[in-house]
């Protein structure tokens, strides 16, 4: 297979180390999911998690998936953002397949590509909110007042630019959530995606920060996929997939 190398580039501009990406056609979607497979164990102890998930996703699109605990949801959001290899079936993010990069690269593209948003924030506990804000930036090599000035332009955006110096203790759950917010979208991503980004909070808190994530979606053309339980939040998105016995469904 011919390989061509790329710049990928920061959110202002600034360009970083190239990724070797194979050639492909461009897909007009942020994300795209064919048929993906995931099976964990072996023999008896065999567990088939994913057979023949699929999902097109448009360019600030918000998708929630559903289903039971234990149906594989995360699983799914660990393939779809390259955390994890599918057995079978290709994922593309906006038209890159990363699968079929080296490790380092696949590393590099998906700081470039996706964002990520959990239940438990994972900031940095000894870095203010400013800081962890730039972290994606500070990995792709931006300069550090350049990669300052576009997380506390994020930080403002949703609210914090007065909590910018305080570190994750100091912080409410709303407060640390958003902040997690911030440093997905920072990198201007294709897609973001967010497992039960509200399920640690209060019901008007949660509705406070899916409104925002909305609304920074739709502004930025970011695609979210969106696992919950919280049936309010999937019936506030564009479309509800349900994951059941490794397939996804319309709802």
């Amino acid at each position: 297979m011919n390989n061509q190398a790329i710049n990928v580039h920061a959110i202002n501009g600034h360009a970083t180390s190239a990724a070797e990406i194979p050639n492909h056609s461009k897909s007009s979607f942020a994300l795209q999911a064919v048929g993906v497979h995931k099976t964990y164990g072996r023999g008896e102890f065999a567990v088939q998690v994913l057979q023949g998930a699929s999902l097109n996703v448009n360019p600030g699109e918000r998708v929630a998936v559903v289903g039971a605990s234990g149906s594989g949801k995360s699983t799914l959001l660990h393939v779809l953002g390259a955390l994890d290899q599918p057995d079978r079936g290709t994922v593309e993010i906006a038209g890159q397949r990363l699968d079929q990069l080296s490790e380092t690269a696949r590393g590099e593209a998906r700081n470039h590509l996706v964002g990520f948003v959990y239940q438990f924030h994972h900031l940095l506990p000894e870095f203010s909110a400013l800081e962890n804000v730039a972290m994606p930036l500070r990995i792709r090599r931006v300069p550090e007042a350049e990669a300052s000035r576009q997380a506390m332009s994020l930080l403002e955006r949703v609210g914090l630019k007065a909590r910018a110096t305080h570190r994750p203790g100091e912080l409410s759950g709303g407060e640390r959530q958003r902040v997690a917010l911030a440093r997905a979208l920072v990198t201007r991503p294709s897609c973001v995606l967010a497992d039960e980004p509200t399920g640690n909070l209060d019901r008007g808190t949660a509705r406070n920060v899916f409104e925002l994530m909305s609304g920074l979606a739709k502004e930025q053309g970011i695609a979210f996929v969106i696992v919950t339980h919280d049936m309010e939040i999937a019936q506030s998105t564009d479309r509800i997939l349900r994951l059941q016995d490794g397939i996804l469904q319309a709802t």
